[in-house]
């Protein structure tokens, strides 16, 4: 069987386009879903992720045949048993992904595709980081992180509101700060090795979910504890002692806790921090209830500048490590 538990449901409540570009099959059995909304920029990494909802293709699926087509010229194609590519784009134009769901016999059980724009990598982000190499000094930090977030995530980071309405751009400002403090602290290719080892546990079981759980990943870096007392349904929102060994104490407590929620739960959780889209929009869901919590009435244009910064410290601090007592 080739279609694995995290790739046989969306997240409660999330349809396709909250993940990512989304295309379903007419009959609505499967889903292609993209991490990176058209445009593509050229020479840069993108996923695609096939779900298989329906339980009588789940059950003949074995493998998958991913076609790529670039600006019409000769299709590459490759097998492989698992419903999640990767591609890098070659040339500006567009491109076309497709993929054949194939049983046992390799024969042809359904198929999509998605068509996307390439265009060149953001020109003038390009040319900030060619000037900072050739001007020593203060310049552009970690152009890496800056790629990933101007070319892939700009979409997602700069739609982002709260959900409840306030005035200024606050919220959205924090939002990027968290996303590229997570995208700075581990790179892509590490958060990719860790979503497959939490893969891994939810799949086969092979590696272990709540020692896992309590690491940062994601773009934005989330804690799934974290996310998991933000929404409902899950845990309830609980802080951590101020003390750093008693909140060790409970926190493994809590994770193995979090470990024993049904395993549709948990495969939701894993999806949500799996793709950029919506990871972003649930790192802003915590920073939202952060503050709700510990600065509740106060808009996110006075968490940033208000007491010095203080609040937006307290807010990041509880992010990372928390939630915690305020004393």
């Amino acid at each position: 069987m080739a279609i694995r538990k995290t790739e046989s449901r969306f997240p409660d409540g999330l349809p396709a386009a909250d993940l990512g570009q989304a295309v379903a099959a007419p009959d609505g059995r499967c889903t292609l879903i993209s991490f990176v909304t058209s445009p593509l920029a050229n020479h840069r990494s993108n996923v695609y992720v096939v779900f298989v909802t329906d339980a009588g293709l789940a059950a003949a699926a074995a493998s998958y045949e991913w076609t790529v087509t670039e600006n019409g010229g000769t299709p590459v194609t490759q097998t492989i048993p698992l419903g999640e590519f990767k591609y890098t784009a070659q040339a500006v134009g567009h491109v076309v992904i497709a993929v054949r769901i194939l049983d046992g016999a390799s024969a042809e059980q359904a198929t999509l595709s998605i068509t996307q724009d390439i265009v060149a990598a953001n020109p003038e982000l390009e040319n900030l980081i060619k000037d900072a190499v050739n001007h020593p000094g203060p310049g552009t930090a970690s152009p890496d992180v800056l790629r990933e977030l101007i070319n892939e995530h700009n979409l997602y980071y700069q739609a982002v509101a709260p959900q409840t309405a306030e005035a200024g751009d606050g919220y959205k400002r924090m939002v990027f700060n968290m996303v590229y403090d997570g995208a700075l602290q581990r790179p892509a290719i590490d958060r990719k090795n860790f979503l497959d080892m939490l893969a891994l546990s939810l799949n086969t079981g092979e590696t272990d979910f709540a020692t896992l759980s309590g690491q940062r990943n994601g773009v934005s870096g989330i804690r799934l504890l974290l996310l998991a007392m933000t929404i409902p349904g899950m845990l309830p929102f609980t802080l951590l002692p101020a003390d750093a060994s008693q909140r060790q104490v409970v926190d493994e407590q809590l994770r193995q806790t979090l470990a024993q929620l049904d395993e549709s739960k948990r495969i939701d959780l894993f999806n949500i921090i799996r793709f950029p889209k919506s990871n972003i929009v649930y790192c802003g869901r915590i920073l939202e209830t952060l503050r709700d919590r510990y600065f509740s009435g106060t808009n996110f244009n006075d968490v940033l500048t208000g007491m010095s910064g203080a609040r937006a410290q307290w807010i990041i601090t509880q992010y990372q490590q928390g939630p915690v007592v305020r004393t």
